[in-house]
């Protein structure tokens, strides 16, 4: 296997990671979601936008890349508040390490920021990862995109104890 590198987001990566998404999305989650949610969750006909207003949240963000012979391989992005808003792994790059490695990058982070906690939306088809990860679902919930419910979970992990 490759060495995995973590780097700083920077601004010529986001046509290659918004290409990760699509088709991470469109190939990985397909095993948990239907057909239409998969739609209403990655929109084609929404790509251009989805590129603009992506790196623009990854610039105020707290955003890492990872990279395998030169590959985007997974990113993973966070607000200073502690959200940590998106992480995907490219769906030919699944069980890797590459989102415990982007995962750990970030928690390094939130700690030397002090953030007391991470907390994020999980999919089903991450759940899983995260629970191993000392996660804890808050909440489950079903969101609307485009008429069609998507299940996911509200999950927290103390970075610093109370």
């Amino acid at each position: 296997m490759s060495e995995i590198h973590i780097a700083a987001f920077q601004q010529e990566d986001i046509v290659e990671i918004i290409d990760l998404f699509y088709g991470t999305v469109q190939e990985v989650n397909r095993a948990d979601y239907s057909e239409a949610a998969i739609a209403a969750w990655a929109p084609v006909e929404e790509k251009e936008n989805v590129l603009k207003e992506w790196k623009d949240s990854f610039l105020k963000n707290k955003t890492f890349v990872a990279r395998m012979q030169g590959q985007v391989v997974g990113f993973i992005d966070i607000r200073a508040d502690g959200y940590l808003d998106r992480l995907y792994v490219h769906k030919d790059k699944q069980r890797l390490g590459i989102a415990s490695a982007l995962l750990m990058q970030i928690e390094e982070w939130g700690r030397r920021e002090e953030i007391p906690f991470i907390w994020t939306f999980s999919s089903i088809t991450a759940k899983g990862f995260f629970e191993r990860y000392g996660f804890e679902v808050i909440e489950k919930e079903n969101v609307e995109r485009k008429d069609v419910l998507l299940t996911r979970f509200k999950m927290k992990k103390m970075l610093i104890e109370e």
